[in-house]
């Protein structure tokens, strides 16, 4: 299950990067990876953790584990991702 939830988060994660990324126009590029980036990857982490501490208040450990353990993962991943790409186009 970790592995099934931890995949689909990082694939949703790079969807969105690079939806972010490539519709940007030059000009505003490292402005939209800013904002937008750093909104989205704050936002999935909160829904993660909110979608792991309920699962564990229904009685379903392992999916809220999974669940916190894919943020946990997320935070360091989308936060090195935003800032090398905030590198590159900023």
């Amino acid at each position: 299950m970790i592995k099934k939830v931890v995949g689909i988060n990082l694939l949703v994660f790079t969807a969105y990067g690079l939806l972010i990324n490539l519709s940007s126009s030059i000009a505003d590029k490292g402005f939209n990876i800013a904002v937008g980036m750093g909104v989205c990857i704050a936002i999935q982490v909160l829904l993660n953790v909110i979608a792991g501490i309920f699962f564990f208040l229904i009685g379903k450990a392992e999916a809220g584990k999974s669940f916190l353990v894919s943020a946990a993962i997320l935070v360091p991943v989308g936060f090195c991702t935003w800032l090398i790409l905030l590198s590159i186009f900023g």
